[in-house]
């Protein structure tokens, strides 16, 4: 399989090495389901987005998502085991610039639209979205839609 954006590129050979940076990020136990309101999702889905985008602790980030997570991006295997090893050493490290542009929860889910730069060694930026679905108090599951800036645009209106 062949990957030709930078992003997957990055996202591969994270996954083929464990970061050493999950030393100083210890993966917490998982998120138990429990009943929870629309607004209460709403809240940890706050929560989710502070710690996961805005201060990088993947620590606190990963205490909202179920042991079983169920994975849509194709490089990344199920369970919030393997996404956060992956995430920590991918947007984990401090080159790694992460800017959120926009969000939005409507129950049971949530979404983030960021910018991510540094990526890889990456030249140019990756716009990314990332939809959760909560079960409960939990993120149940994952997609995220990735696209690199192009070197050159026939569209006059910017990535971000």
């Amino acid at each position: 399989m062949r990957f030709t954006n930078t992003f997957f590129a990055a996202l591969l050979a994270c996954v083929a090495s464990v970061s050493s940076q999950t030393a100083d990020q210890p993966q917490p136990a998982p998120c138990v389901v429990r009943r929870a309101s629309h607004h209460q999702q709403g809240k940890i889905f706050e929560d989710l987005v502070e710690n996961f985008y805005r201060t990088k602790n993947y620590t606190r980030a990963y205490t909202h998502m179920v042991a079983d997570l169920i994975q849509h991006n194709p490089a990344v295997l199920d369970g919030s085991n393997a996404s956060f090893t992956t995430v920590v050493g991918l947007i984990g490290p401090p080159s790694v610039k992460v800017q959120v542009l926009r969000t939005a929860f409507s129950a049971p889910y949530g979404w983030v639209h960021w910018r991510i730069d540094g990526l890889g060694g990456a030249e140019r930026p990756s716009a990314v979205v990332d939809i959760f679905r909560f079960n409960g108090t939990c993120v149940q599951e994952h997609w995220d839609v990735i696209q690199e800036m192009p070197a050159e645009s026939v569209n006059p209106h910017p990535l971000f």
